[in-house]
C-alpha cells in the first residue's frame, strides 16, 4: 500500500511541498498523524483525511462498483448539493459527470482522472443513462408544448423558449449538408475538433440561418475549443458558445460585434426614420408575420436580416436575432426615442443633477483601481429624458449611441478609438461632461495621467456638481502623486454623494500613501458599511465582490498599523465574499508572517500557487514572499529557488533581489553563531 502523502498528491489533493513540511513537523510532534498535519495548516478537510487512511485502503482491495459521485462524497471533495446539481443538468449537457464537476470548477480534471483509473463505475454509467431517457420524455412534452400548427406551417408559440429550444442533430445530420457547408468544415478544421462535424455545423446554422458573419464567428469560436466536441454534444456546446459570446451581454463582447453594428444600423439610420423602423419591427414580433409590400421600412428590415421574406410573408430573423433583438428591447428603444422627443429642449444644472440621481449604480469588475468602475457604465444612462438645444431627437440618439459605443470600447480595453469615439461626440456638444469624464479614464488607461486630469476637471468645470468627474479627477491626481489635492476631489465627491461607498475606498488608498492609517481606517469601515447595507438589499454577486475588495483594503490599513490579528481577520471575512480574491489570499499569508506563523504562510502561498491561475506578476509576487517564509524557515535552498523564481517571472523585481541577499545572511549569521 502507498504512503498516505503519496496517494494524496497523486489524487493532486496536496503538493509535495506540502507533504515534506508536514513529514517534518511530525519528527517534533510525536503521536500525530500525517493526515492529522495536514488538516491543521487547512490544506485538507477532515473528511478527506480520513477517507485516504481510513477508507481507502479497503475500496482499492475490493473495488466496488459505485457512482463516482458516491466516492467524491465520501471523500469529502463534492457534497449532497453539487452532485444533485450535477446530475440534474447531466442530461441537458450531455457531459460526464466527472467532466461537469471540472468545468463547474470543484475539482482538478487530475483528480477525476485518479478517481476514474481507480474505481470501476459502471453504476455510474447506468444513473446517467436513466436520466437521460428520463431527459428524452420530458423533451417530448416541450416539444408539444412550444411548436404549434399554423396553416400549413408550424410555428414557435414563444419566441422566449424558443431561443433556448434544443433541436435533435440527428434530423438536422440527415437534412444534407451542401458543398459550401463542407468547404465550411474544412476552412475552420471543425473535423479536427468534433467526432460529428456536419452535426455541429447544423447546429451552427439552426441559430444563424446560413448568415454568414454569424456562422463565420461561431465556427471560429468553435475552432478554439480545447476539447474535442463528442458526438450528441453538438447541441449544448454551440448553445453554451451562442450564449456566452454573443447573446449574454452582447453590447460589450468583443465577439459580437456583428451585433452591435446591426444595433447602430437600426437606430442611426440613413434611408429610414429610425422610429419607423422600430415601430414596424414591434408589429412583426406582436403578429408573428406581415404581408409583404413595397415599403423603404420593410427594404430595410431584411437589408438588416432582422426579417426574412417567406413567400408573401415577413418573418422574424435567425435565433441570434431573435434572442438580442427581441420584443423587450424593441420596446425599450421606442420608449427611449419617444421620451427625448417629449422632453425639454434645453438642460439646466437642475435637470443635470436630477438624471444623475436617476442613475443606478451599476456591477463593477475586480481590477486594482476598483473606483473607476461605477462611472463606466453608470453614465452610460446619459439622460433618460434629456434633450439637448439645437439637437432633434435623432441627432440627439447619434450622441448617445457614439458615447454608448465608446464606453463599449472603454470597457473592453481599447483605450485610443474609445477616445476617438468621446472627441466626435464632444464635436456635437462640447458641454457633454459625461463624455470628457469617461475620456478622462480611457486617458488612465494609456497611462497619460496629466491628460487625464485635463479631462476630468473640464467635466468639473461644466458641472460642478458631477460626482463621477470629482472621482476621475481625484484618481488622476492620485496617480500624479499629488496626494492632498487627491484626498481635497474625494472629499468632495463624498460631499456631493457620501452614499457612495467606491469615494470611500479611494480615500482610503490615498491615505494609505500618505502613511495616515487611522485616517484610512475610518474611510474603509465607512465604504464597508455602506457595502453592507447594499449586500442587504441585492446579494448579489458583484456585491460580494466588491466587499471582498473592500475588506481587502482594511487587512492592507491593519498591517500598516502593524495589527497583524486584526489583519489576518480582515482578509478572512474577505475570503468569505470571494474565496478567489488574490489580494485577500496574498494578504492572508502576509498577516500570517506577521504573526510569526511562517509555517501556515508557507502552506497559504502555496496553495495560491498550487490551485489558482495566476498572472506572471501575481506568481512572481507569491514566489516572493514565499521565500521569506522559507527564509525564516530555515529552509536556505528552497527559499533561493523561490526567489529566482520570482526573478525569472519579474526580472527587475527588486524586493525579490533584496530578499534573496537578506536571507543570505541571515542564514550565514544562524551558521556563525
Amino acid at each position: 500500500m502507498k504512503p498516505l502523502g503519496k496517494v494524496l498528491q497523486q489524487a493532486d489533493l496536496i503538493s509535495s511541498e506540502q507533504v515534506e513540511i508536514a513529514l517534518k513537523e511530525q519528527t517534533k510532534v510525536a503521536g500525530l498523524k500525517l493526515g492529522e498535519i495536514l488538516v491543521l495548516h487547512g490544506w485538507l478537510k477532515q473528511e478527506t483525511a480520513d477517507f485516504f487512511s481510513q477508507e481507502w485502503p479497503a475500496f482499492v482491495e475490493h473495488k466496488p462498483k459505485q457512482p463516482l459521485g458516491k466516492y467524491l462524497e465520501e471523500a469529502g471533495l463534492l457534497d449532497k448539493h453539487q452532485i444533485t446539481t450535477i446530475l440534474t443538468e447531466q442530461p441537458q449537457n450531455k457531459l460526464r459527470f466527472g467532466e461537469l464537476a471540472v468545468l463547474k470548477g470543484w475539482l482538478k480534471p487530475t483528480t477525476i482522472k485518479f478517481f476514474l483509473e481507480n474505481f470501476a463505475l459502471e453504476s455510474q454509467l447506468h444513473q446517467q443513462e436513466e436520466i437521460s431517457n428520463n431527459h428524452r420524455s420530458a423533451q417530448k412534452e416541450l416539444h408539444l408544448k412550444m411548436v404549434v400548427p399554423q396553416q400549413n406551417n408550424f410555428k414557435i408559440s414563444n419566441p422566449i423558449e424558443y431561443s433556448v429550444f434544443t433541436f435533435n442533430s440527428g434530423e438536422q445530420e440527415s437534412a444534407g449538408l451542401g458543398v459550401s457547408s463542407l468547404s465550411t468544415i474544412e476552412l475552420f478544421k471543425l473535423d479536427e475538433i468534433a467526432s460529428c462535424p456536419k452535426a455541429l455545423l447544423a447546429e451552427v446554422q439552426l441559430w444563424t440561418d446560413g448568415q454568414p458573419t454569424l456562422t463565420e464567428k461561431i465556427c471560429q469560436l468553435l475552432a478554439q475549443s480545447p476539447d474535442r466536441i463528442a458526438a450528441g454534444a453538438e447541441a449544448a456546446i454551440v448553445n453554451q458558445v451562442v450564449q456566452t459570446y454573443l447573446i449574454n451581454n452582447w453590447e460589450t463582447q468583443v465577439a459580437a460585434e456583428h451585433l452591435q453594428e446591426i444595433y447602430e444600423r437600426m437606430l442611426l439610420n440613413q434611408q429610414c426614420d429610425p422610429l419607423s423602423l422600430l415601430e414596424m419591427y414591434q408589429q412583426i414580433w406582436q403578429e408573428g408575420e406581415l404581408p409583404t409590400e413595397d415599403s423603404l421600412e420593410q427594404a430595410e428590415l431584411l437589408h438588416l436580416g432582422l426579417i426574412i421574406q417567406q413567400q408573401d410573408k415577413l418573418k422574424l430573423g435567425n435565433r441570434i436575432y431573435q434572442a438580442v433583438f427581441n420584443r423587450n428591447w424593441v420596446n425599450l428603444e421606442l420608449e427611449r426615442i419617444l421620451a427625448a422627443s417629449l422632453a425639454n429642449t434645453t438642460i439646466s444644472p437642475a435637470n443635470n443633477l436630477n438624471a444623475s440621481n436617476l442613475i443606478a449604480r451599476p456591477e463593477s469588475r475586480i481590477t486594482k483601481r476598483f473606483l473607476i468602475l461605477l462611472a463606466i457604465a453608470g453614465l452610460m444612462v446619459c439622460g433618460s429624458g434629456l434633450m439637448f438645444f439645437g439637437l432633434n431627437v435623432f441627432k440627439w440618439l447619434q450622441v448617445e449611441i457614439t458615447f454608448k459605443r465608446g464606453n463599449v470600447l472603454l470597457q473592453q480595453g481599447d483605450y485610443q478609438q474609445a477616445i476617438a469615439k468621446y472627441n466626435n461626440l464632444l464635436k456635437f456638444d462640447s458641454n457633454y461632461y459625461q463624455s470628457w469624464t469617461n475620456r478622462g479614464y480611457a486617458l488612465a488607461g494609456l497611462k497619460e495621467y496629466n491628460q487625464m486630469l485635463e479631462s476630468c476637471t473640464t467635466a468639473t468645470i461644466i458641472n460642478p456638481e458631477a460626482v463621477y468627474a470629482w472621482n476621475c479627477k481625484g484618481e488622476a491626481l492620485y496617480n500624479l502623486k499629488q496626494y492632498q489635492e487627491a484626498i481635497a476631489a474625494f472629499d468632495k465627491a463624498i460631499i456631493l454623494n457620501s452614499k457612495d461607498p467606491v469615494f470611500w475606498i479611494n480615500k482610503t488608498e490615498v491615505l494609505l500613501a500618505l502613511k495616515q492609517p487611522d485616517a484610512a481606517l475610518n474611510s474603509i469601515n465607512q465604504g464597508i458599511e455602506l457595502l453592507k447595507q447594499i449586500w442587504e438589499v441585492e446579494q448579489k454577486d458583484a456585491n460580494a465582490k466588491e466587499l471582498a475588495i473592500a475588506f481587502s483594503y482594511k487587512g492592507k490599513v491593519l498591517l500598516q498599523k502593524q495589527d497583524y490579528e486584526g489583519s489576518l481577520k480582515a482578509y478572512e471575512q474577505a475570503l468569505k465574499y470571494n474565496n478567489q480574491y488574490f489580494v485577500a489570499l496574498r494578504g492572508k499569508g502576509i498577516a500570517l508572517q506577521g504573526l510569526k506563523q511562517d509555517d501556515q504562510a508557507i502552506g497559504q502561498f502555496y496553495f495560491l500557487l498550487d490551485h489558482h491561475q495566476l498572472t506572471d506578476t501575481q506568481k512572481a509576487e507569491v514566489w516572493y514572499y514565499l521565500g521569506l517564509s522559507l527564509c525564516k524557515f530555515q529552509q536556505t535552498e528552497k527559499a533561493n529557488v523561490a526567489f529566482d523564481k520570482a526573478l525569472k517571472l519579474k526580472p527587475n523585481y527588486q524586493p525579490a533581489k533584496r530578499g534573496k541577499e537578506t536571507c543570505a545572511k541571515v542564514i550565514t549569521k544562524i551558521t556563525n553563531s
